[in-house]
């Protein structure tokens, strides 16, 4: 998993499959009461997290995360600091192969990491602008999950994250 704590890495690359090529049952992977198929994938690439086999899923958590994976929704989950709601994601997302990158919404993200900016490049040895998009405008275009970590933190970048899917 790729975690952006106050920086945004290079996190242009494609995944490694470009779209989910399987689908798992949420009662034999996560032990739920509920007969629903997940889509998932049957290979795992950089960003997808490390998988802790001794995780303990709450139910509840467990199913409202797995239907924002089954039908393209954003989810929150809420709770006191410290009790594991985003390692709750990433596990969920480890045993689909899901690729997932934490966003922390501190003072040191901006609009500009969120949504891109014009950089100038050398192209045939003249200097031109383009656009680099950001984390959003690239995470549209990829199956990733993103996990906005401290949302309440956000308020400067909170405008640019209201997107519909």
């Amino acid at each position: 998993m790729t975690d952006i704590p106050n920086s945004l890495p290079d996190h242009h690359g494609s995944t490694l499959l470009a779209a989910p090529d399987t689908e798992v049952s949420a009662r034999e992977m996560f032990g739920v009461d509920i007969d629903m198929m997940v889509p998932a994938f049957t290979e795992a690439d950089e960003r997808v997290p490390d998988l802790d086999p001794a995780y303990v899923f709450d139910g509840d958590t467990t199913l409202a995360i797995l239907a924002g994976f089954k039908y393209n929704r954003r989810v929150m989950v809420q709770g006191y600091h410290g009790t594991g709601k985003s390692t709750h994601i990433e596990q969920v997302a480890a045993r689909l192969k899901w690729p997932c990158i934490r966003v922390n919404l501190d003072a040191h993200i901006s609009r500009i990491d969120l949504v891109g900016r014009d950089a100038i490049v050398l192209r045939d040895g003249q200097q031109v602008t383009e656009f680099r998009e950001g984390l959003l405008p690239w995470a549209l275009q990829t199956p990733t999950a993103l996990v906005f970590d401290e949302y309440d933190a956000g308020a400067d970048v909170m405008f640019v994250i209201q997107l519909r899917a």
